[in-house]
């Protein structure tokens, strides 16, 4: 039996409801509405760009600049109105194309505010640039009659949902490891301060609950999916995905993140939910009427586009597996490290100083601090890129001043998943004549090899 091409492309194109997917546009716009909304009201803008004096820069886009305290609220303004024109679907495209420049570029302005969440927004957005639900329940639809449309075809759905799943399945796969699975880290070390809380609180302080936290969180990641896509299961699995998530936003500070993960598996549920919800509310919404795709084969563009599409699913898929070209273990050296979906597998605390060497001979000690906020400082102390990336920037300002050229050595103890503090970069290499990329970093040190400690559970005892 050969390859049915012609199978294939009817496949891709059968007519799906459009309504989830037009729902979908509008909770993902009016989130990121809100949520930019709440950014710039808890004055986070100042706190990660206008405070800083220095950024660090991701590997090849050292040309994204942080621009001055107006031009950043001028940014943020038009993510904010981006998504909510997203959200109304009115001037759809034009709205998704800016929202996902504009939110892309902000992100891009400093390593340190990396998150995991807000790279999958930005692969979201992507997406959404070359969907069309818009065609249904938005501004657009209702200004322009000949753009309405009833269904969407199948690859438009089935595109976001291989974006979701391919999260969830690398999120779950990466807690296959040691630390996570067999000393309950860094459970064992984010989950008891948080014992105070009410009902639950008392159990989060026990080792046992830390086990369990860890293994459930692990099946939870590499079934969900799968527990979605079987309409049997769906509605029980959501629920979960509900709690999970409602747990999460609980224990972590981690922000939109439970909100994002639980909206984007709404795409899992039938095409027409959103109709059958209505209906059920006593809100008349008939089901579009069966249509048969627009096309009966591949055309050049189509064929052309279906590559691209194909081509992006495969580098997504690749780009996490990255680190498997590295010797060691990622999650001490951190190469591959980020947009990887190796999500919470990490708690890292470090002590940084610097040992400047100036062309006298002379040698300076130099704290991150000098030239970092308090925020940068926790974040890349244990990051060995951004580790370089400092060097290098103390070295231009030391050659700036007339003190070239220097060396620059770093004295870096880091902490790993609650493990004893050790030297992650070798002390005698000087960091100022390093080049960063994506090469292997032989100067930092190999990873520890004793397990992490699990810490048992705090008790008080009253002394009369």
């Amino acid at each position: 039996m050969g390859f049915d091409a012609n199978a294939l492309h009817r496949r891709l194109n059968r007519p799906l409801d459009i309504a989830a997917l037009a729902v979908f546009r509008m909770l993902f716009g009016g989130l990121m509405f809100v949520g930019t909304l709440r950014f710039m009201s808890c004055n986070w803008i100042e706190l990660f760009y206008v405070e800083p004096t220095f950024h660090f820069k991701y590997w090849g886009f050292s040309w994204v600049q942080v621009p001055g305290e107006t031009g950043l609220y001028l940014l943020y303004g038009g993510i904010a109105l981006s998504a909510l024109l997203v959200a109304l679907g009115a001037f759809y495209r034009v709205a998704i194309v800016a929202f996902w420049c504009l939110f892309t570029y902000a992100e891009l302005m400093d390593v340190t505010t990396y998150l995991n969440h807000y790279y999958f927004v930005s692969l979201l957005a992507l997406i959404l640039c070359f969907l069309s639900p818009h065609r249904a329940w938005s501004i657009d639809a209702w200004r322009r009659p000949a753009l309405r449309a009833d269904t969407l075809p199948a690859w438009q759905t089935g595109w976001l949902r291989f974006q979701v799943g391919l999260l969830y399945f690398y999120a779950g796969w990466a807690k296959f490891e040691p630390d996570w699975l067999l000393h309950a880290q860094p459970l064992n070390i984010w989950l008891p301060p948080h014992a105070g809380l009410p009902l639950i609180g008392p159990l989060l302080d026990e080792i046992w609950v830390h086990y369990a936290f860890s293994w459930f969180a692990f099946v939870f990641d590499v079934t969900i999916i799968g527990f979605m896509l079987w309409k049997r299961t769906r509605l029980a699995a959501f629920g979960v995905i509900v709690v999970f998530h409602v747990l999460t936003h609980l224990f972590f500070n981690i922000g939109l993140f439970p909100f994002i993960m639980v909206l984007s598996v709404l795409i899992f549920f039938e095409p027409d939910w959103p109709r059958a919800w209505l209906r059920r509310l006593g809100v008349r919404r008939d089901a579009p009427a069966p249509q048969a795709p627009a096309t009966v084969g591949w055309r050049p563009a189509s064929a052309v586009f279906a590559t691209l599409v194909a081509g992006f699913c495969l580098f997504q898929f690749l780009l996490p597996l990255r680190h498997w070209l590295y010797p060691g273990t990622v999650l001490w050296h951190e190469q591959g490290m980020r947009f990887s979906w190796r999500v919470m597998l990490r708690e890292k605390s470090g002590a940084l100083a610097y040992r400047v060497v100036d062309a006298h001979g002379q040698t300076r000690i130099v704290t991150p601090r000098d030239y970092l906020s308090e925020l940068q400082y926790r974040e890349m102390a244990g990051q060995p890129d951004l580790i370089l990336q400092l060097a290098h920037h103390i070295r231009d300002d030391f050659e700036a001043r007339g003190l070239g050229p220097v060396q620059v050595y770093a004295d870096s103890r880091v902490s790993l998943n609650g493990r004893p503090a050790r030297r992650m970069i070798d002390p005698e290499a000087d960091l100022a004549r390093l080049p960063d990329g994506i090469a292997r970093a032989a100067w930092i040190t190999p990873p520890p090899d004793e397990p992490p400690r699990t810490h048992p559970p705090l008790r008080i005892v009253r002394r009369d």
